[in-house]
């Protein structure tokens, strides 16, 4: 396979670089990565970390999406980078081919790590405002995990219902449905990193109920 692959190349005219030279064995060996990574080097140089650049979409992938910017130059916009709310796939936001603005968040072994978020308003900013600590708030269950359950106040604003309230990951489930509303309140809030920890109401109303007519 590798053989044909190099049947390939014949004819072609290729980059390369040479990596080492033994006259006494007239042995030459030639790298075309090696001359790549240099020729990305170059074109990285006239980029830095914080730029905003302007690009278009070369792949969507299940982790993230690739876009092209500047000459040829190429980086990754990971799925955590692309909203600040939760998505399942980035392909619920892009697709090959879409022009987008993104910011350089990281440039490291020529390689390059793309945000789209960070040019977004970060709704978490001001959340204690509208949603301190003790208030009752309407949230629709989205996704199960091990650890709990994630609620939606908003499409970006979400909370944890944390598993220890429910005892196990079935009665989790047994308690929840995904998609369905239900009341809770918040308990903890961290803006900073975007975490906020719900307490399922409905369950205690339940228990009250249950105790009362007992």
């Amino acid at each position: 396979e590798i053989l044909k692959k190099l049947q390939d190349l014949i004819g072609q005219e290729l980059s390369v670089r040479i990596l080492t030279i033994d006259a006494h064995k007239q042995n030459l060996i030639l790298s075309e990565k090696a001359a790549l990574e240099k020729d990305i080097q170059k074109r990285l140089e006239k980029f830095k970390e914080g730029d905003v650049v302007s690009g278009e979409v070369t792949g969507v992938t299940d982790f993230g999406a690739f876009i092209r910017f500047g000459r040829e130059v190429e980086g990754l916009a990971h799925i955590s980078e692309l909203d600040w709310r939760l998505i399942s796939h980035p392909k619920e936001l892009l697709k090959v081919g879409d022009k987008v603005k993104a910011k350089i968040i990281k440039i490291e072994n020529n390689g390059v790590s793309l945000s789209l978020k960070a040019l977004k308003e970060d709704p978490w900013q001001s959340i204690d405002k509208t949603y301190p600590v003790g208030a009752k708030v309407k949230a629709a269950v989205k996704e199960f995990h091990p650890f709990g359950a994630f609620a939606f106040i908003t499409d970006r604003i979400h909370g944890l219902v944390h598993i220890s309230q429910f005892g196990s990951p079935k009665r989790m489930e047994q308690a929840l449905t995904i998609g369905k509303k239900y009341n809770f309140e918040i308990t903890s809030l961290d803006p900073k990193e975007h975490r906020m920890g719900l307490k399922f109401l409905t369950s205690e109303k339940k228990e009250r109920k249950t105790k009362s007519s007992s």
